[in-house]
C-alpha cells in the first residue's frame, strides 16, 4: 500500500464558516482538478467518501462552498454526474445555469403543490366545485 496525500491551504483549515464535512468536499474535489476531461464527480461518490448520508444536506454543503467562491457546480441532468471548476470566471457562468435550473423547478414545484391542494380541497364534501356552481342556474356570474 502506497501513501498519497494532499496539500491543503492553511487558510482552508482556519476557515470558521466552513464546517468539516465541507472542508473534506472541497479537498475531494479538489484532487480531480487536473483531471484531462475536466472535474466530473457524481454526488454518490462525494456521499461515500465523506459519510454524507442525504442528497439534501450533500446539496447544500456543495450550495456553501460555492456562495464563498471556492468552487462551482453544474448538474447538466438526471444520473449524470456533476461537474466542477475552480476558475472564476467559469464559476460566474456556472452559477447562472444553476439559478436558471433552480427557478425554473421551484416555478415547477409550486404549480404542482397547488395542483395538489386543490385536488385535495375537491375530496372534501364541503367543499362545491366552481365549474359545477357556474353551470346551474345560481345567481353567479
Amino acid at each position: 500500500m502506497t501513501w498519497t496525500f494532499e496539500k491543503v491551504d492553511i487558510e482552508l483549515l482556519d476557515n470558521l464558516n466552513l464546517n468539516s464535512h465541507e472542508k473534506l468536499l472541497y479537498i475531494l474535489i479538489k484532487r480531480f482538478q487536473n483531471c484531462k476531461n475536466g472535474i466530473n464527480v457524481s454526488n454518490k461518490y462525494l456521499m461515500r467518501r465523506t459519510g454524507i448520508k442525504s442528497k439534501i444536506t450533500l446539496r447544500k454543503y456543495l450550495d456553501n462552498l460555492s456562495l464563498y467562491g471556492l468552487c462551482a457546480r453544474y448538474q447538466p441532468g438526471q444520473k449524470k454526474t456533476n461537474t466542477y471548476t475552480f476558475d472564476r470566471n467559469e464559476m460566474q457562468s456556472f452559477i447562472r445555469m444553476q439559478l436558471g435550473k433552480k427557478k425554473a423547478m421551484s416555478k415547477k414545484m409550486k404549480s404542482i403543490k397547488a395542483h395538489n391542494k386543490y385536488k385535495t380541497a375537491l375530496k372534501n364534501k364541503d367543499v362545491i366545485p366552481i365549474n359545477k356552481v357556474r353551470g346551474s342556474n345560481n345567481d353567479l356570474p
